[in-house]
């Protein structure tokens, strides 16, 4: 598991106590610019090793999800809370950059390992906790998945139909988000802790992360509008094609009378009524009826270049196979062969003067 000297973090060792998403995402990025991570599991392994969306066995393997997050990583198994390992990890931590964990409050105490036991073994040690809504603070212990803190931060409130009640947006971004914001926190901290020789606490809120990324600014747009924001979609929206789906976006007046013109109605296209995305949602039938007369006959890449030509914003919608057959993504080299078996999304930046560095394969529990 050793790396390349020159790459950006090979001088930094880390421990992932983290299990789910957010926590082994942000220590991904570690590992992937050369840090030493070392994930850190129970008896019983991290449950993401079971995780499967399709509720068929995985026939002994670590799910694809796992062996994502923690390529590259190296596992040691230590039944925390108890003496023997709380001395275990006390002892990893003296040559320890970085603690990434996700007990939520007063969880590191409970294990017996508090911050002062952290620097107590080695001062320049930072520690990086992701929770729902951060360590401190009124809401600190309140109940939070990722469908409540989306709805916390306004998002449910605008998507879907009235008719059919709140929506997430699916794929957990809210922890993939977190992860992200956990990463340059911890950055950031490893880098004074080096200047400084005193280590940091980074407390990172999935909350405050999702209220960066995934809001709707609600309050915003009512003060454009004067009229409060409700359930909706955009219309035209994700649209059923030919051959699959296409995301289209009209949201001025222009665009809208350009797509009518091109799909024959130009008639509609002059009702200034339908310039509001409003009034297009009040006749959605109508509107979908319209739109889907015309994507239906057509496939993703003839509406794609028409679409195009009159200066709309649209894109292919991808799925599970489509995605590795969008033009963009193959021309960039987004997808690779993971060595588990699999197609993956790449390193996701370049570092001048630097290879992008490859995927790598995950531990088994306890390997090492």
């Amino acid at each position: 598991m050793s790396q390349p000297e020159s790459w950006p973090l090979s001088e930094m060792r880390v421990l992932d106590l983290c299990s789910e998403i957010a926590g082994p995402y942000a220590t991904k990025f570690c590992a992937d610019a050369g840090a030493d991570v070392i994930k850190v599991e129970g008896a019983s392994g991290d449950p993401m090793r079971r995780h499967t969306t399709s509720r068929q066995e995985l026939g002994g393997r670590d799910s694809a999800l796992f062996q994502f997050l923690n390529g590259g990583k190296r596992s040691v198994q230590l039944a925390l809370g108890e003496d023997s390992a709380r001395e275990q990890l006390l002892e990893l931590a003296t040559e320890t950059d970085l603690v990434f964990e996700d007990f939520g409050p007063g969880g590191m105490d409970r294990l017996g390992i508090s911050l002062a036991d952290l620097h107590a073994r080695n001062p320049a040690l930072c520690l990086v906790s992701i929770s729902p809504f951060g360590l401190v603070g009124p809401w600190a212990d309140r109940p939070a998945t990722e469908f409540t803190l989306q709805a916390e931060v306004g998002g449910t409130a605008y998507r879907g139909l009235p008719s059919r009640g709140a929506l997430q947006a699916g794929g957990r971004l809210g922890e993939w988000a977190a992860g992200s914001c956990a990463a340059v926190g911890a950055l950031g901290a490893w880098r004074s802790a080096r200047a400084s020789g005193r280590g940091q606490h980074v407390d990172v809120s999935m909350f405050e992360s999702m209220s960066l990324t995934m809001t709707t600014y609600h309050d915003l747009f009512g003060q454009f509008t004067g009229v409060p924001l409700a359930q909706a979609l955009e219309l035209p929206s994700i649209e059923p094609t030919k051959d699959g789906w296409v995301g289209l976006c009209t949201y001025t007046g222009q665009q809208w009378k350009d797509l009518c013109a091109l799909i024959g109605r130009p008639e509609i296209g002059e009702d200034e009524r339908f310039y509001d995305g409003r009034t297009r949602m009040e006749h959605i039938d109508f509107i979908q009826d319209l739109i889907h007369g015309w994507t239906k006959e057509n496939t993703i890449d003839e509406i794609i270049e028409l679409v195009s030509l009159m200066r709309i914003p649209v894109a292919p919608i991808g799925d599970g196979r489509r995605v590795l057959e969008i033009d963009h993504f193959k021309a960039r080299g987004i997808f690779e062969d993971h060595p588990d078996g699999f197609k993956a999304p790449r390193v996701p930046y370049l570092v001048s003067g630097m290879h992008r560095p490859p995927l790598r394969s995950s531990p088994k529990q306890g390997e090492h």
